[in-house]
């Protein structure tokens, strides 16, 4: 993809390893006495281990070779819950040390230099993990990075005269919740006085430019001029199928990329909001998203209460909208706040909205127990283990609705807030040794179709059961000519395509560390293909039209509870 690949396979990188020395063997389990429940293990009572493994190299820029001084490199596990920082010195050079024994993904970055990650070959691709063994010393794992792309130019008003203080940012395709849209890349720049912007650092690709007016919610304009700009696409259109693709080659600076604004008429909305006990809300604030033409944005404005409740937010643009009130609280029996949730949906089409009634919602009250294996108790600390809820469905505009997460106490049960609509269960982050099982509600596994929580009404004797057999797929890949390949994505995927929905467990991807073998973990049981290609755009392997056109070219296999399954595949090109 436009030189990039080629480039920095020139580039990748080289690492050379040590010996391993011998892991020190966990604690042994207490012995447990027959009719006796074990005791749950005091919060907190052993520390963390430290590691004994080590990893470094340099990061110089690519064009020139010289080092970059100030460079950051992070080093991350999320099973392991690992997140090291190192900074280079003078010679570019930088070490992480007392890492414990795992897969890493290292990324370097440092100032209008691309953002790259160890291994990575191509724009937006993952890197490759780095396996990494007790008291192991990994060297030279050298970064070279290329210099971004650079977008400059002018926004300009209908009449031609420069505008200031415009918000411009460039959005590209890819993946979000399993289907294709467009979203944001890299900086936001703001025009100066003269109506310039400078957008850097951008990876080379294809991409669209927007321009924003913030017209400032709190400014009401008078009746007689409601005339605004509506987002506008480069060159000069509100709608992004008219728009014009930009292409970055790789470090190209793209100079006079200028931007008409699109004149619009705003409106305005007006309403009132009252809690779950239907007394005004006089405190808190309102934030406003929005989804035009494939696009979401977070803050495109905000508004205040008055003290019987009511509120106007102006200068809105043609859209669709969601609204959302964020610090509110309702007294709870017994002293505390709980946030009561506020919000609801509306399109602008050019006229004022008068009237909106905004009515809040208590979050339910779900409570209930983890329950660990029989040869867990003892291996599993009560507060490793953080619940956290996800939308059960696709949410097109976000900011509407809500929900939050636990943390399990020392008997093992768990209470959190949640508001109403459908939610899944998950662990977050991963507990580690140890993956969700299943998720009960009064006997019925509801672990992938969520739970749903009605308005008003609490949800008890939830069981969030955790199985310590967690399973691993594994292997190496080869060409057609049966050589080692080494620079290839495994997707995994269900075989039941039912099985192919937002937020499944039954996904799973994987990349070739430095020896070439792929690891994809913490499967659940069951049936399922795996395809191993030589690039994958990022999050295309949960969409379903993606998986429907490589199934026929996937390696069925089947996955019990933990099994260590071994898979070697044949990489797949032009999927």
């Amino acid at each position: 993809m436009l030189r990039f690949h080629a480039f920095l396979v020139a580039l990748l990188l080289t690492s050379s390893a040590a010996s391993a020395q011998a892991p020190t063997p966990p604690p042994s389990a207490p012995p447990r006495v027959p009719g006796v429940a074990p005791q749950a293990p005091p919060r907190d009572a052993t520390a963390p281990k430290t590691g004994t493994a080590r990893i470094r190299g340099r990061v110089v820029a690519a064009d020139t070779g010289q080092p970059l001084r100030k460079a950051q490199v992070r080093a991350t596990s999320a099973e392991l819950r690992e997140n090291r920082l190192a900074t280079t010195d003078d010679n570019g050079a930088y070490e992480i040390n007392e890492l414990p024994a795992g897969r890493y993904q290292l990324m370097a970055t440092k100032g209008s230099f691309l953002q790259l990650q160890y291994g990575q070959a191509r724009p937006f691709e993952p890197g490759k993990p780095l396996e990494v063994a007790d008291g192991q010393s990994i060297d030279k794992v050298d970064f070279n990075l290329p210099r971004g792309g650079i977008l400059t130019g002018r926004v300009l008003d209908e009449v031609g005269e420069p505008t200031m203080d415009v918000q411009v940012s460039v959005f590209r395709y890819g993946y979000v919740q399993g289907r294709r849209q467009l979203v944001p890349t890299g900086r936001i720049a703001t025009t100066n006085d003269i109506g310039e912007y400078r957008i850097f650092g951008l990876p080379p690709g294809q991409y669209y430019l927007s321009a924003t007016v913030r017209t400032g919610s709190n400014f009401d304009r008078a009746a007689a001029d409601r005339t605004g700009y509506a987002p506008t696409y480069y060159p000069g259109t509100p709608t992004v199928s008219e728009a014009q693709r930009l292409t970055v080659e790789l470090g190209q600076t793209r100079t006079n990329i200028d931007a008409v604004l699109t004149p619009t008429r705003l409106a305005r909305i007006t309403g009132t909001a009252v809690d779950s006990d239907g007394k005004p809300i006089s405190s808190g604030q309102i934030l406003l998203s929005s989804q035009t033409g494939g696009l979401t944005d977070t803050s495109v404005g905000s508004g205040v209460f008055r003290p019987d409740g009511s509120f106007t937010i102006t200068n809105l643009t043609p859209g669709d909208y969601g609204i959302r009130v964020i610090g509110v609280s309702v007294p709870l029996p017994g002293g505390g706040v709980t946030p009561d949730s506020v919000s609801a949906s509306f399109t602008i089409a050019g006229e004022d909205i008068n009237g909106l009634q905004l009515i809040g919602m208590k979050p339910s009250t779900v409570t209930g127990r983890v329950i660990l294996p029989q040869a867990a108790p003892g291996t599993i600390r009560p507060s490793s283990i953080q619940l956290t809820t996800t939308a059960a469905r696709p949410t097109p505009i976000p900011l509407v609705g809500g929900s939050g997460g636990a943390s399990v106490k020392d008997d093992f049960t768990f209470e959190m807030k949640v508001q109403p609509g459908q939610w899944g269960i998950r662990l977050a982050p991963q507990v580690q040794g140890a993956t969700l099982k299943a998720v009960r509600q009064n006997g019925t596994d509801v672990t992938d179709t969520g739970i749903e929580i009605r308005p008003n009404e609490d949800l008890r004797g939830l069981e969030i059961e955790l199985t310590t057999q967690v399973t691993e797929l594994s292997g190496m890949v080869a060409d057609a000519r049966g050589q080692t390949v080494k620079d290839y994505s495994v997707v995994v995927f269900a075989r039941d395509s039912a099985r192919w929905t937002f937020g499944s467990r039954y996904f799973g991807t994987g990349r070739a560390d430095q020896d070439g073998r792929f690891k994809v973990r913490n499967l659940p049981p069951g049936d399922y293909y795996a395809i191993a290609l030589d690039y994958v755009e990022p999050g295309a392997g949960t969409d379903p039209e993606f998986l429907e056109k490589i199934r026929d070219r996937a390696t069925p296999f089947s996955m019990t509870e933990g099994g260590i399954q071994a898979l070697d595949l044949k990489v797949v090109s032009g999927a």
